[in-house]
C-alpha cells in the first residue's frame, strides 16, 4: 500500500493529536464536583470528618463523594474493625475502620514505612487485634514494645485520599492523629 505525503502528514497528526490525551491523568470531573456540591454537605476547612460521614457519603452518592474527596487530605475519626500488616514492602500497617453493623462501606488506612519512628517496627498479633510497635537499636535488639493500635478503640487517622477498591475507601500516607485533638 502506497501512502502520499499528504495521506502521511494527515494520519501522523491524528496520532500525535491522541497522544497527550494518553499522557494526562484526568482529574476530577467537573460534573463530580457538581454532584458533590449539590448532593453532598462539604468538606469542613480542617479536613476532619466522621467515619459515619465519609461512609454515608460513598453509599449514598459515590460519584459526588469522589468529588468531594479527590486530591484530599482528611483526617477520619472512628473506630478500628481490624488491623493488618502491610501488603507491599513501603505500607506497613493497613487500619480499617467500619461501623459494629459493617453496614457501609470501610476505610482502609495505610501506614507508609516513614510514618512510623526510625529502627521500629510494626507488628501485628496473629488474630489482627493488636498493633505493636517494636523499638531496636543499631544492632537489632530489642529496646522496647509500646502497644499501638487495637480494635474497637476509636482514633483520628489523617491520610491522603486515594482511591475507592472493592468497596472499600483507601487512604494513603496515614498517621495517627494524637488523642485529644479533635473531639470524638
Amino acid at each position: 500500500m502506497f501512502f502520499t505525503p499528504r495521506i502521511l502528514l494527515v494520519l501522523t497528526s491524528l496520532l500525535f493529536a491522541g497522544v497527550p490525551l494518553l499522557a494526562q491523568d484526568f482529574p476530577t470531573t467537573k460534573i463530580a464536583k457538581m454532584n458533590a456540591a449539590s448532593y453532598l454537605q462539604p468538606l469542613p476547612d480542617n479536613g476532619v470528618v466522621t467515619l459515619s460521614v465519609i461512609a454515608g457519603d460513598f453509599a449514598n452518592y459515590p460519584d459526588a463523594a469522589i468529588g468531594k474527596y479527590n486530591g484530599q487530605r482528611i483526617t477520619v475519626i472512628g473506630r478500628i474493625s481490624a488491623l493488618s500488616q502491610g501488603s507491599s514492602e513501603n505500607t506497613v500497617l493497613v487500619v480499617t475502620m467500619q461501623d459494629p453493623a459493617a453496614n457501609l462501606p470501610a476505610v482502609r488506612a495505610e501506614f507508609l514505612f516513614g510514618s512510623i519512628p526510625v529502627n521500629s517496627e510494626i507488628q501485628v498479633s496473629a488474630d489482627g487485634s493488636m498493633a505493636t510497635i517494636v523499638h531496636r537499636d543499631r544492632s537489632g535488639s530489642i529496646l522496647s514494645q509500646d502497644p499501638y493500635l487495637s480494635v474497637d478503640q476509636k482514633v483520628a487517622i489523617k491520610g491522603n485520599f486515594k482511591e475507592v477498591k472493592v468497596g472499600d475507601i483507601v487512604l494513603t500516607a496515614c498517621k495517627l492523629e494524637p488523642k485529644g485533638k479533635y473531639k470524638q
